[in-house]
């Protein structure tokens, strides 16, 4: 760990919006900050989660609209007798949603990962409490593979929950293959998975991987955050994190579900 960022005295957070900027501004120019949790005194869940919420509004201002959420680790709680899940989650937006076959620039990156994922397209509302795993396969029109980039705007990346909040859950880029399967029709749980980087295989992983079922991680954010009709969701690694860097050639191969591609450049 950077002695500087060791030896930054804490301070009281500034506005939401100006460490939100901070942040845009960390991605643009390909330069990371340090962590706020680092910097700033009781920097707590509720001011992350206001960081988070003014970058997506600057986001918003700038013309870019929320296309969906991707979901981070989920953490495991009591609340009385009764288990919680607590999703950590990010927003994805239509600038960072990629179709199949991508060249993504390496300088639009600061210190990228690849997963290979699930992504599900929602045909209706999905709001808790009290939100099943049956409630959320209704919910889903169809699932297609996926990569998500993360790339944290920190360094060293996020040291805590809150800052993993404040910085949307290290959500770089989404990219969405060309085949929409029916999880009526598949059980997402055994969907096999192999992640190759320049035709080695990296990574294996089946959709159990993910609490069991993809589908649980959908409910626990629907009963965290509510979800609407027409989001895509990122479910979680199947396969992955693996450092990637320019000159790369991803693929992942979903049984009965395709392959999804991305180069980066």
């Amino acid at each position: 760990m950077p002695k500087c960022c060791l030896m930054l005295p804490k301070l009281t957070a500034p506005d939401p919006k100006q460490l939100a900027e901070e942040l845009i501004a960390a991605a643009g120019l390909c330069q990371p900050v340090p962590p706020f949790s680092l910097r700033y005194e009781s920097f707590t869940a509720t001011k992350a989660a206001a960081v988070r919420q003014a970058w997506l509004d600057l986001k918003a201002a700038s013309g870019c609209r929320a296309a969906g959420k991707k979901i981070g680790k989920i953490s495991f709680g009591w609340n009385g007798h009764t288990q919680v899940l607590r999703p950590g989650w990010g927003h994805i937006l239509d600038s960072t949603l990629l179709v199949d076959g991508t060249a993504l620039p390496c300088s639009h990156l600061i210190q990228p990962s690849v997963e290979a994922e699930f992504a599900l397209l929602l045909n209706r509302d999905l709001a808790g409490p009290g939100i099943t795993a049956a409630h959320a396969l209704a919910a889903i029109e169809g699932v297609c593979a996926a990569f998500e980039i993360v790339d944290s705007r920190f360094q060293p990346k996020a040291l805590t929950p809150e800052d993993a909040i404040a910085d949307n859950s290290s959500h770089a880029y989404a990219v969405i293959g060309p085949h929409l399967g029916s999880p009526r029709a598949i059980d997402l749980a055994e969907v096999g998975v192999n992640l190759e980087i320049n035709d080695q295989v990296r990574g294996q992983g089946t959709g159990a991987a993910i609490y069991g079922n993809p589908v649980h991680a959908l409910a626990a954010l629907a009963n965290f955050h509510p979800l609407r009709a027409g989001e895509i969701i990122l479910t979680g690694s199947v396969a992955g994190a693996f450092p990637i860097k320019s000159g790369d050639r991803l693929r992942a191969t979903f049984r009965r579900l395709g392959a999804v591609n991305l180069t980066i450049e």
